[in-house]
């Protein structure tokens, strides 16, 4: 038995090599798919996802002002604060929510960073930041309830060449994130969030729904997903941080 799952996932991981060489290839026609923790480490590192080379490297949301702001935004974790008063400063930023009830992530220390388990009920608090930046595709109508396309998305992003060289998108599940209406030849390398086996609309912030009762909802953090046919790779299904930022409205009660 662990034969045979060892040869399919050396199988697997050729097959996801080939793609995303494929897709280096000829990347005038396609963003290279990667996983939500791939993208993760290229941000927080400056490296380009494939090469490992090192990189200026942006995060593109592509959601709505809404979604952005409201469901949540990719981040890092400056501190955690347990309710005994201790604080953690995890190594890089990355912090990973394991089975609804564990953080997991590396703090530094005298030889190599030592990794941590903790209970969320332990947590106190939890200082994050953004790691992304907003340039949506569309542009959310509150009066009609609809959504057009924003005009400036391509001069949005083609103001970034000599910035960045390295470009990674996201939307919600990885739909959205396929976009190319911009100045391409721009940048080195443009990627997104989404099932690197080339699967589309598995990816983005919260990935997309199955079956399972518990975990079938769309955006559950770090939920089980070895039960999907193919797995959704999103930045809530790697439990990765979310950042909830400004909100547009504020609302006054009179007393």
């Amino acid at each position: 038995m662990k034969r045979n799952f060892a040869v399919v996932t050396v199988v697997a991981f050729l097959v996801t090599c080939a793609f995303i060489t494929n897709a280096l290839a000829d990347n005038s026609e396609v963003n290279i798919p990667i996983t939500a923790e791939q993208a993760f480490d290229a941000v927080v590192n400056q490296k380009d996802p494939a090469t490992g080379e090192a990189a200026s490297v942006a995060l593109i949301d592509v959601r709505t002002t809404a979604e952005y702001f409201w469901v949540g935004a990719c981040g890092k974790v400056e501190s955690i604060v347990t309710t005994s008063e201790k604080e953690y400063v995890p190594y890089n930023g990355k912090v990973t929510l394991k089975l609804g009830k564990y953080l997991c992530f590396k703090v530094a220390s005298r030889h190599r960073p030592r990794r941590v388990v903790l209970p969320i009920q332990m947590v106190e608090q939890i200082n994050t930041m953004d790691i992304s930046l907003h340039i949506p595709t569309h542009i959310w109508d509150e009066a009609g309830c609809t959504k057009y396309a924003n005009p400036d998305f391509a001069e949005q992003i083609n103001s970034l060449a000599g910035q960045y060289d390295v470009l990674i998108l996201m939307c919600r599940s990885g739909k959205r994130s396929n976009t190319r209406g911009f100045a391409t030849d721009q940048f080195a390398a443009i990627y997104e969030i989404d099932q690197p086996d080339g699967t589309n609309g598995v990816g983005g912030f919260q990935g997309s729904s199955f079956g399972d009762v518990y975990n079938g909802f769309r955006g559950f953090p770090g939920r089980d997903t070895r039960m999907q046919d193919t797995r959704s790779v999103s930045w809530s299904d790697a439990g990765l941080p979310v950042h909830i930022g400004w909100t547009p409205f504020t609302i006054t009660v009179e007393e």
